[in-house]
């Protein structure tokens, strides 16, 4: 284990020692500002926003760049032609609308592969997730948009390690403070908001543990396609789901029924002892999002059992399916069913949570 990062330690995933007190650290940030605020919204936000980092992929990062790369030659090429005082304009626009526009790229880039690739950005949450949150400390340098420290070419874009190293190369207190109020607006702009993000993804790195789970379970599954197949179909696991599952699809229809007059709301307030315990989980008066992501978590387990009984009897077929499509159907759907249960039970944990430790209630 290193004690500290570098670019290339963290793209080859080398956990630091630094990088793990500094989990620590943000987590016991995080958490006394929220007990001093009376609230935990900043640190909510922060969960929000990680996505950015954990759906970042190859593709994206090296997309990212070559915008980047493109709009500097765009400002560049517009400088060779323009006044003196046209210069200054694009040299100040240089310095603060660079770096706005590499955080629109970096956001940009990974959302826009994430949608074109979703499996392939889902397999990549694993290795985002320990690079970010245990391979990466303060001694890597911050960075506009990823890969940007490890492969930005300093001719094309303008990275912090030339900010840094015009500070220590200053010969006199005049050109160090000349170097600081000409890389202000860049440092402020653009690797400020780098430091703060990287942070917070550390104080939220907890919160993601089970989703890093589900995404190597899942995603990046090694067994083979056939195995996967027959564990769908005749796994005990996956009958116990299914077992389940016909009792929540049976419970959402006997809501409906209630909700359409079909149902006697009486008869099923007799068969239990607590009335708030029925009306908690049947919820008579409306449809809150727990009980979609159950049903749905139900139908894709019949779903993947149709889906996988078909698969078996025609990867082999004369006209077989095409074996990637199955395998990236199966991923995708196990993915997605995972991750909606844990949804459900983070639900259910926290209305746990709430009623044994009222004092406990998040803003």
């Amino acid at each position: 284990m290193r004690t500290y990062s570098t670019p290339q330690s963290a793209l080859q995933l080398e956990i630091t020692k630094l990088a793990i007190i500094e989990c620590c650290i943000s987590v016991a940030l995080y958490v006394v500002i929220g007990i001093n605020i009376g609230s935990f919204k900043f640190l909510a936000m922060a969960i929000i926003t990680a996505p950015v980092m954990l759906l970042r992929t190859e593709v994206s990062s090296e997309w990212g760049l070559k915008l980047y790369e493109r709009y500097f030659n765009w400002l560049e090429s517009d400088l060779r032609a323009a006044s003196s005082f046209q210069k200054v304009k694009f040299f100040g626009g240089h310095l603060i609308v660079g770096p706005v526009v590499g955080v629109g790229i970096r956001i940009f880039a990974t959302l826009y592969w994430a949608v074109r690739r979703p499996l392939e950005a889902l397999g990549e949450v694993p290795r985002n997730w320990l690079r970010q949150a245990i391979c990466t400390d303060f001694f890597h340098p911050p960075e506009i948009l990823p890969l940007e420290a490890a492969r930005g070419d300093r001719n094309k874009i303008f990275v912090f390690a030339e900010i840094w190293e015009s500070q220590v190369s200053a010969s006199n207190a005049r050109e160090w403070l000349l170097n600081a109020v000409i890389a202000t607006p860049v440092f402020m702009i653009g690797y400020l908001p780098s430091l703060f993000y990287r942070i917070s993804f550390k104080a939220t790195s907890v919160a993601y543990l089970p989703l890093i789970w589900v995404a190597h379970a899942t995603v990046e599954n090694p067994m083979p396609i056939q195995q996967r197949l027959k564990r769908i179909t005749k796994g005990e696991f996956e009958k116990v789901r299914r077992v389940l599952s016909w009792g929540i699809i049976a419970t959402l229809l006997a809501k409906l029924g209630f909700i359409l007059g079909w149902v006697d709301w009486g008869r099923i307030e007799e068969k239990f002892p607590s009335k708030r315990l029925v009306e908690n989980l049947v919820v008579p008066v409306g449809w809150p999002w727990w009980q979609i992501t159950l049903a749905a978590d139900a139908l894709l387990t019949f779903f993947l059992l149709f889906y996988a009984d078909a698969a078996l009897s025609r990867l082999e077929a004369p006209q077989s399916w095409n074996e990637p499509t199955v395998l990236n159907t199966i991923s995708a759907v196990t993915f997605l069913r995972a991750a909606m249960s844990l949804l459900t039970v983070s639900h259910f944990f926290h209305i746990a949570l709430i009623a044994a430790f009222p004092a406990l209630h998040l803003n």
